[in-house]
């Protein structure tokens, strides 16, 4: 395969960041999740400029997935990155993250996900395991929802589109 001097998977990844920029811009202007929406957003823990609490970094080493929906305030929207207010063990916590930061975002309510292509996770063995860590936490999150939506939707990563249109 040829080399790509255009960039494509950073074109995709900044288009990708765009469409959760703006979403999470909709969420901060209308004040909250309309209907039965809710966020999933998992990000890289390690990435420079993530900022988490020692308690939280101690839990989830690599990757964390953060839900937003109902108990969430002071949502915070910069050029390279969010913050957020979430409560852990009803104790509020601001979480940093920077947009390179995010591998995976997800809406269950209308079955929208988007797996990001990260610069951190060109070697395909890190993809997967990282894929592979992102699903059980998705789905963790999942079994612990109690009610609520039952639908289950299949994230694409790009990067395997890409290569089965490539064949």
């Amino acid at each position: 395969m040829t080399e790509d001097l255009i960039g494509y998977n950073d074109i995709i990844n900044k288009s990708m960041i765009n469409l959760v920029v703006d979403v999470l811009k909709k969420i901060k202007k209308n004040n909250g999740l309309p209907g039965d929406h809710h966020i999933y957003l998992t990000f890289l823990t390690n990435e420079n400029g993530v900022v988490i609490s020692k308690s939280l970094k101690s839990k989830f080493k690599e990757e964390m997935t953060i839900v937003l929906q109902h108990q969430f305030s002071e949502l915070e929207i910069k050029s390279n990155h969010f913050s957020v207010i979430l409560h852990f063990d009803n104790k509020p916590e601001k979480i940093v993250i920077p947009y390179n930061a995010m591998t995976r975002f997800f809406d269950p309510a209308v079955n929208f996900g988007i797996d990001f292509m990260l610069k951190s996770q060109q070697d395909s063995h890190k993809v997967k395991s990282k894929q592979q860590l992102a699903n059980e936490n998705l789905t963790l999150v999942n079994e612990e929802k109690k009610g609520g939506y039952e639908k289950t939707a299949e994230i694409v990563s790009l990067k395997e589109f890409m290569k089965e249109t490539n064949k």
